[in-house]
């Protein structure tokens, strides 16, 4: 061997040995005798390599890597810790078994490599990806939350979401949400996982304008801020467990930034659906005629998942002095086109009818006034006209849903005739057609829109009987609760999509009042 390639070898950057059959030393470079930090006689041909290991090392060498180095031949790239003057050194050991001939044995020649530079590489890299996987569960939370937000109703709705966002998802311990109120002023709303009275005062001035989520004392506050101002303030208790994760500031003042928003968004849908109900409130509100001969109560329920008003409708007046009307109606649509063309038609019945009109020449020429107003086309009716002097009845239904009549002496029919077409919709050679029946004392009469009765996952017939049945069934109530009663009973496995209009006439008969 010339001079240059046994330089190379005690000079390599890499630690080089040569073991003999039992794992000693029998050979070792500058380099490997400098990490362990001993002499040269103190390790050739007087230790074992194993010796030099740590204690999982040596017990990796004796009971795995030299059995497979005498099964196999060779090993690559294991992994093992030196025992060194500084601590433990990590080092990557490959090994080739050399067979010297018959009888002479064998040989192992070895190259350690540092692992230092390639375990803080790894460490690095798990570091790496643990802040990925966190900020892939924060992406997850933030759309969760963005979510829920989305899908909520109004503020209570709002306020809810946030708390369940903030102990459900982010992990709190406790949240607690002020809300601010019309003059500006911070109120508490409500709390999840720690009672109201539990609760501190609100968080300091400094701390009500920043803009992001800080510590404050032992809670985490974060200002809710929507496009008009502070519309809240959402305060969370962190978890104390052992191993328990500190709160992501980042993400709580992600979810407050999209919290206020939320609640400016429920606060003007709020203002907006008041508006709407009150606009429909006033197309609906005539009182009804008094007299000792019948009682009329009507009800209307708005759609709760709408903001927009409808086109649904009740009215009672007195066609002439002899005559009681009654009709309930649903104008196609939603919004202020449909409510206007609702107010038109309400007002278009009141003006037509009158003495010797009758019900179907009525809608005969409601069918000319639809022409001129196309938002009222398809519009549907039931209208019902009362002689007062003896309870005989005529009515029509224009594509309506027939009328319930509920007999004092018991039981519930449908009312089946003086069936046609909605409003506007002509068929040739045909006639609007009446249908009649008899009032007696106590009977009543139910007029009603669809959204009363109509499910997707029933037939209709099937809702119909059972309107019947629960309109049979409260006969001996009072009309004022009857019909409250009625429309609970009917509507509570639905989560009202649309508009509920009602009218209820209960019949006393008599003589007129003097």
């Amino acid at each position: 061997m010339t001079a240059g390639p046994a330089d190379a070898w005690r000079s390599s950057p890499s630690g080089l040995l040569v073991l003999d059959a039992d794992g000693t030393v029998a050979g070792a470079n500058d380099t490997f005798l400098d990490w362990v930090g001993r002499a040269r006689g103190d390790v050739v041909g007087r230790v074992r390599l194993s010796e030099l290991l740590s204690v999982g090392g040596r017990i990796y060498w004796e009971t795995h890597l030299a059995p497979m180095l005498h099964v196999d031949g060779r090993a690559d790239e294991v992994a093992l810790e030196l025992r060194t003057p500084s601590g433990r050194m990590p080092v990557l050991l490959t090994a080739v078994v050399e067979r010297t001939g018959a009888g002479e044995g064998v040989r192992v020649h070895a190259a350690l490599s540092s692992a230092r530079e390639r375990s803080r590489y790894e460490r690095e890299l798990l570091a790496a990806r643990r802040a990925a996987d966190r900020a892939a569960d924060q992406v997850r939370v933030l759309q969760r939350a963005t979510s829920a937000l989305s899908r909520a109703t109004g503020i209570r709705g709002v306020a809810h979401a946030v708390l369940d966002a903030a102990v459900a998802d982010l992990g709190a311990r406790a949240a607690t949400l002020w809300l601010a109120d019309g003059s500006g002023a911070l109120r508490l709303h409500g709390s999840l996982g720690e009672r109201t009275n539990e609760v501190g005062g609100l968080p300091s001035d400094p701390v009500l304008r920043q803009r992001q989520a800080v510590p404050d004392g032992d809670r985490v506050v974060v200002p809710l801020h929507g496009q008009a101002g502070l519309q809240g303030v959402l305060a969370l208790v962190p978890r104390d467990d052992p191993g328990a994760e500190p709160l992501p500031l980042e993400v709580v003042t992600a979810l407050g930034e999209q919290a206020g928003l939320a609640l400016h968004r429920a606060e003007l849908y709020e203002h907006s659906a008041t508006v709407a109900h009150e606009l429909q409130h006033s197309l609906l509100a005539h009182d009804p005629p008094v007299d000792p001969r019948f009682e009329v109560t009507t009800a209307y329920r708005p759609g709760v998942e709408a903001l927009d008003v409808g086109g649904d409708w009740h009215d009672a007046f007195l066609a002439d002095d002899s005559v009681l009307s009654v009709v309930v109606g649903d104008v196609v649509g939603r919004g202020l086109g449909a409510a206007s063309a609702m107010g038109q038609v309400r007002s278009a019945i009141r003006a037509v009818a009158g003495p010797g009109v009758g019900p179907a020449r009525l809608v005969q020429r409601l069918d000319r006034f639809v022409d001129q107003v196309p938002t009222a086309a398809m519009a549907t009716m039931a209208y019902v006209e009362v002689e007062l002097a003896t309870g005989h009845a005529r009515y029509v239904c224009a594509g309506h849903l027939p009328p319930l009549l509920v007999r004092a002496r018991g039981g519930a029919e449908l009312l089946w005739g003086g069936r046609s077409t909605p409003l506007g919709v002509r068929i040739p050679g045909r006639e609007r057609r009446e249908g009649t029946f008899e009032l007696t004392p106590g009977d009543r009469l139910l007029l009603y829109t669809d959204g009363l009765v109509e499910r997707r996952h029933r037939l209709l017939e099937e809702s119909l009987e059972g309107l019947a049945v629960a309109a049979a069934g409260l006969r001996d109530e009072p009309p004022g609760a009857a019909v409250p009663a009625l429309v609970q009973r009917l509507l509570r496995d639905e989560r009202g999509r649309d508009d509920v209009c009602v009218l209820l006439l209960g019949w006393h008969g008599g003589p007129a009042a003097g």
